[in-house]
């Protein structure tokens, strides 16, 4: 994930009370990985939304300190409302997580690639967390099926909360089922820009704006099987 935003930026495009910002990073990040402190955003109960630190990895209550799990950094949006990991924090706990953009690597020949906003604006992703018994928030990012854009690099997105949708999605009360299934969507096509990005991406000592400069990617490797016949060269 890249997060570039300014603070003030940041607190325009969503609507946060300045005072309750108590996130404010030192420097734009360009290789944010799961585990890392990264700002959400949620409704604060006097009913203003602030920016908070929150730890990129999921902890639900019932986990212990040191406990082993499997990393929770994402929840698919099709079992977050039923899943014991999330299901609480979806219920009640939703938030959401600004960013610049976010990478995806290519299966087929693990090429990572830059998805951002083709408007520029600021991504919303739809988020939920949890608060430790000492008062620290942990944070997963909501994850859908593709749009036309993403399909052709993975099988998964971020889901990107409509701005329609906020103010519900604040609201520490369930959603219906049927507001679940309207918000928790693919982007609108031609919502994203992708482009290939250095393989550097994959190394999160690795953060500095070049990460996400266009990168020639190398050709893929097929096997003869798949050599595509002469005719059929849009099916690449």
């Amino acid at each position: 994930m890249v997060n570039k935003l300014t603070g003030e930026t940041q607190v325009s495009f969503f609507d946060v009370n300045e005072a309750k910002v108590t996130f404010r990073p030192k420097r734009p990040s360009f290789n944010i990985a799961p585990t890392a402190t990264i700002g959400i955003v949620r409704e604060h109960p006097a009913g203003e939304r602030e920016i908070r630190p929150a730890v990129w990895d999921l902890r639900p209550p019932w986990v212990k300190p040191g406990e082993r799990r499997p990393p929770l950094h994402n929840a698919r949006g099709e079992t977050v409302h039923s899943l014991r990991s999330f299901r609480d924090a979806f219920r009640e706990r939703r938030c959401l997580i600004p960013a610049s953009g976010y990478y995806e690597w290519r299966r087929s020949d693990k090429q990572p690639f830059y998805f951002s906003r083709r408007d520029e604006h600021p991504l919303a992703f739809a988020g939920i967390y949890e608060v430790s018994a000492a008062g620290e928030l942990f944070c997963s990012i909501i994850t859908t099926t593709p749009n036309a854009e993403a399909a052709a690099i993975h099988d998964r997105m971020p889901v990107i909360l409509r701005r329609e949708y906020w103010a519900r999605w604040f609201e520490p009360r369930e959603l219906t089922e049927e507001e679940r299934l309207a918000m928790l969507v693919p982007a609108p096509a031609d919502t994203l820009s992708a482009w290939p990005v250095t393989r550097e991406v994959g190394a999160v000592r690795n953060d500095n704006p070049g990460l996400i400069l266009p990168a020639e990617p190398p050709p893929l490797k097929m096997a003869p099987s798949e050599t595509p016949s002469l005719f059929d060269l849009d099916s690449i």
